[in-house]
């Protein structure tokens, strides 16, 4: 069993993040090319709730001229629906599962009241899709590996860290790193560590915020809310499939730490135009393959550092 360092004092939090992305006649706002400001380099010390069962997020993604897209925010099993015109009750013509890629889409939004949509082309398919349930991606990766990304994802928005016990690998264990940069003092918590973690009291040092050098102490559930899951990652704006898409001056050392490694990031470019991109955040999930078996060996959060 591995032991962890404990602190004796408390760091503050980095500002909560401020979300307001526009969509105006099918068109999305960008940020201003002028000098942004910075974010807040830390958030506000308050004592988060334990449990996360929601998460704002952007209403669309980007539409770019020749991106490929894939599925989001379905439950496992689930497949996005091709409709014959741009309306819920318009006949299906097709489905799109969870764990495809390479999907094309084509011509103007269609807005109505609950829906943005557009046409999307899959397996000599075309039709209408929920533009909701599409984000860019970048690379490839098969589909095991798809769904297992968006099984671990289900599971961190629903705080339920027992259903990931089995993904873990044995000896390499699960590291938390708080920032891009996978360091010797992160902390890495084996199969069995874990199913107590989630609902314990313990504080423990994650690191030290970017910026300010004050020590990341909390206790995990707190830790889940600020550095694991604190955006809707289920509804990303881009997903990197072993390529990195996120920004930032922070090295990426995965395939240093874990050769061989593969990992799926989920990927949002900014929420607050005033920033210019500079409040982006994402999720990293490091996967390695072990005697014919996939397992869960790190989750990375990326944000914006100094």
């Amino acid at each position: 069993m591995r032991k962890f360092n404990k602190a004796l004092h408390a760091g503050k939090l980095i500002t909560a993040l401020l979300i307001s992305l526009q969509f105006l006649s099918g068109c999305i706002l960008y940020p201003s090319l002028e000098k942004p400001a910075l974010p807040p380099s830390q958030k506000e010390e308050t004592t988060p709730a334990l449990l996360i069962t929601d998460s704002i997020t952007l209403e669309t993604p980007v539409i770019q001229t020749g991106k490929l897209f894939t599925p989001i925010g379905l439950l496992q099993g689930e497949s996005l629906a091709i409709h014959s015109s741009p309306a819920a009750n318009a006949p299906i013509i097709g489905s799109i599962p969870a764990t495809s890629i390479n999907i094309k889409i084509s011509g103007e939004p269609q807005i109505d009241e609950k829906t943005t949509w557009i046409m999307a082309d899959y397996n000599q398919v075309q039709g209408w899709v929920d533009l909701n349930n599409l984000a860019i991606h970048e690379g490839e990766l098969p589909e095991e590996l798809i769904a297992l990304g968006q099984l671990v994802l289900d599971n961190l928005q629903a705080y339920d860290y027992n259903l990931l016990v089995d993904l873990i690998h044995p000896d390499h264990c699960l590291r938390f790193s708080p920032y891009s940069y996978l360091s010797e003092n992160n902390l890495i918590f084996c199969p069995e560590q874990l199913r107590d973690l989630v609902s314990s009291d313990e504080k423990y040092v994650w690191g030290e915020y970017d910026g300010t050098g004050n020590l990341i102490f909390m206790i995990f559930p707190e830790y889940h809310q600020n550095f694991v899951y604190d955006s809707n990652y289920i509804k990303p704006e881009i997903i990197g499939f072993n390529v990195e898409v996120s920004s930032g001056n922070a090295i990426n050392n995965i395939a240093g730490v874990y050769p061989g490694g593969v990992m799926i990031e989920y990927y949002f470019s900014g929420f607050d135009p005033k920033y210019g991109g500079l409040d982006w955040r994402s999720i990293r999930l490091v996967f390695i393959h072990d005697n014919l078996t996939w397992y869960l060996v790190a989750i990375i959060h990326g944000e914006w550092t100094i």
